[in-house]
């Protein structure tokens, strides 16, 4: 079977279960996501793939050939936690990391022009990492994790920290890499990034499986929704509005809980004549 497939995959340190009896296949190709919150077992799940833990039960594989704990040329990784060579030049370590993947030179670099143009940072170059933004260094990090073509990427918490205008930039390239055929998984705290961007999605809870599926089946059974709005004036009269079931203020807005989604359709009217209102008075 090609892609992904873990067999009831559980990771023990100590006393202490941190993944628990996973068991899903995930499609060559295919986009997948993991939601949870910090602890939940993401990471540790990423890192067994990657074979830098060993399951304690079960095993994984990929296109029906069990994975082991060895380095692999056809998956890309961009951690969480950043790591990147400061005093070297963007271009000089872009180039020592697709060497080390076995990539021709000449081949290098046409794809760091390719992904320094797609990423609008072409002058970037021939600066050191040190003197890029934080947002910057993730692009380049993003592109070392995807330079040599890999079938499959792992991206941990991607959008972690970028302003929105490099979100988009990352959900653009993360979309290209789908069309390519990879196969791409990577976690996220964002429902609305996962739910944007994946077809199917498993969220963890201290290690376990809350929930697995296709993000419309998921929806389809759980029928609640929420919407974020984000308003200059206070919004504690929605919880008056017919369809909404709970509000939760916050110094910028609210988190509205509504009983099925076509109500925030009838939400929409409501705000525009009260943000007209109040730009009025």
């Amino acid at each position: 079977m090609d892609g992904l497939t873990f067999h009831q995959v559980s990771k023990d340190f100590g006393k202490n279960r941190a993944v628990d009896r996973l068991d899903f296949h995930i499609p060559q190709g295919q986009m997948f996501g993991f939601l949870g919150a910090n602890g939940a077992g993401k990471t540790t799940t990423f890192r067994m793939i990657l074979g830098i833990f060993s399951p304690s039960e079960g095993h994984i594989e990929y296109n029906g050939q069990l994975m082991k704990p060895m380095s692999h040329d056809w998956i890309g990784y961009l951690p969480e936690e950043r790591g990147l060579y400061a005093k070297q030049t963007v271009e000089t370590q872009l180039t020592y990391l697709g060497r080390l993947r076995n990539m021709k030179r000449g081949d290098v670099k046409k794809e760091i022009a390719a992904w320094l143009e797609r990423f609008r940072i072409p002058h970037y170059a021939k600066k050191k990492v040190e003197e890029l933004s934080k947002g910057n260094q993730q692009k380049i990090q993003f592109i070392a994790s995807v330079l040599h073509r890999p079938k499959l990427v792992i991206l941990d918490e991607p959008f972690s920290g970028l302003d929105p205008v490099n979100v988009e930039l990352f959900k653009s390239a993360v979309k290209e890499l789908e069309n390519r055929g990879t196969t791409v998984l990577f976690s996220s705290h964002r429902m609305e990034h996962v739910e944007e961007l994946c077809e199917h999605i498993c969220m963890l809870r201290q290690g376990k499986v809350v929930v697995s599926g296709h993000v419309k089946e998921i929806k389809a059974a759980e029928p609640r929704s929420f919407v974020r709005i984000d308003a200059p004036y206070s919004l504690d009269w929605l919880s008056a509005v017919s369809g909404v079931k709970d509000v939760q203020l916050s110094a910028n807005g609210a988190r509205v809980e509504i009983e099925h989604p076509e109500v925030a359709e009838t939400l929409f009217p409501v705000l525009q004549a009260k943000a007209l209102f109040v730009s009025l008075s």
